[in-house]
């Protein structure tokens, strides 16, 4: 069997979406299925060398970038390539690549691009199914009326014309179940993370810091992330424990333009808050493997209770202590103080407590990493998850 994915974000090297596609391309294939990744639009800054060719071949993937990889210069043509060119030139792509049989794997959310797949999948005799990863209702300019119209639009125009989806969470199946088609199958997978995250012998290897720390890897939005809630706990802590110990953020946001630097300057943290930004993925696995713990802070809200965070399942899987709160499917897999730490929301004294126990028994917090450790491999595997999508497909 073969699937195609249709992407509209950067690939192989990415946020989430990248390493989730990564994952889902391995396990089936390691099922003995065909995957090609196709990314529909443009979405690199020209002059950045993002280090892979615009086609080729990521550890046994083959990918391309149907339109090429580098966005244009002028403001005016990027939103025209995105929201129109971009997409008819990939919707001509599909229809001389796309076979009788074969399986589409929509992993984007414009519109426009969804319609022209679905038409492709009619024209062509294939099976299309959508990734559901994250609530529409969630993401964008969520006040806009426009964004909620097309979100109507979407929900009672599109999704009924899908075979299948594959969701990460229980309130992503729900949501699912309440706008698909009569026939459309659907199937739960959750977070996925690679094994190889913990493949490096780091014993010759020293920790980049003196001192403990605490390791957030990803975006830093508010309403996914709560940074501001961590900072505040950590504050908090140092004020009642001044050990030496410190708060480090990766990704896109943690730079020197970093929306949370007043906070962090209001708090008194400057010194104990390490922004670095971007990183490269062999110097974000060894901060991952020698961090003292990580903090994934769900409050509660309608895209972290659908979402399921791909940063759990690395730190799960580096062995790294992990302080999270009871919000999302997350919960389905851990126990508080068996393979993880689980607080409520804005329970601001436990969140401090747990850290505090987490660098006071060493040997303890070790033993609650493994225990995590544990379910990653168990439960995140792309392997075992791939065989299950590779069933889903085959039974469409």
């Amino acid at each position: 069997m073969k699937v195609h994915f249709f992407i509209n974000g950067s690939f192989p090297v990415g946020m989430a979406s990248a390493k989730r596609q990564i994952c889902y391309a391995k396990g089936l294939i390691a099922s003995g299925n065909e995957v090609e990744v196709h990314a529909c639009n443009r979405v690199h800054e020209q002059g950045r060398d993002t280090e892979f060719p615009d086609e080729g071949i990521y550890e046994g993937i083959p990918y391309n970038y149907i339109c090429g990889k580098y966005k244009h210069k002028s403001k005016l043509l990027r939103g025209l390539d995105w929201y129109v060119l971009d997409h008819i030139k990939s919707f001509f792509y599909a229809l001389g690549h796309v076979h009788r049989g074969e399986i589409i794997f929509a992993y984007l959310s414009p519109i426009f691009i969804q319609i022209l797949l679905l038409l492709t999948a009619k024209l062509k005799g294939a099976k299309i199914v959508k990734e559901t990863c994250e609530h529409p209702l969630a993401l964008g300019k969520v006040n806009s009326k426009w964004h909620k119209f097309c979100c109507w639009f979407e929900f009672h125009f599109v999704m009924p014309h899908y075979d299948g989806f594959v969701a990460i969470s229980k309130d992503l199946e729900k949501f699912v179940l309440k706008y698909k088609g009569k026939k459309a199958r659907y199937i739960i997978i959750p977070i996925l993370v690679e094994s190889k995250y913990n493949g490096v012998d780091y014993s010759n290897q020293n920790s980049p810091y003196s001192c403990p720390y605490i390791i957030h890897t990803g975006t830093m939005y508010e309403q996914k992330d709560s940074i501001s809630k961590i900072l505040k706990g950590f504050a908090r802590f140092k004020k009642e424990n001044p050990s030496d110990c410190k708060l480090v953020f990766t990704g896109p946001q943690a730079n020197e333009k970093c929306s949370y630097l007043p906070l962090i300057k209001e708090l008194g943290i400057e010194k104990d808050v390490d922004l670095l930004g971007l990183v490269s993925l062999g110097e974000l696995n060894r901060l991952q493997h020698f961090a003292a713990m990580t903090i994934i802070y769900k409050s509660d809200n309608l895209q972290t209770r659908n979402c399921f965070p791909t940063k759990l399942g690395e730190m799960l899987m580096n062995g790294v202590p992990v302080i999270t709160t009871t919000v999302g499917d997350s919960n389905l897999y851990l126990k508080n103080g068996v393979n993880a730490y689980i607080f409520e929301p804005n329970d601001e004294d436990t969140l401090v407590k747990y850290i505090k126990k987490i660098l006071d028994s060493p040997k303890e917090a070790q033993h609650l990493g493994l225990e995590g450790k544990k379910v990653a491999e168990e439960c995140f595997s792309p392997n075992i998850q791939g065989r299950r999508l590779s069933d889903f497909f085959a039974k469409l």
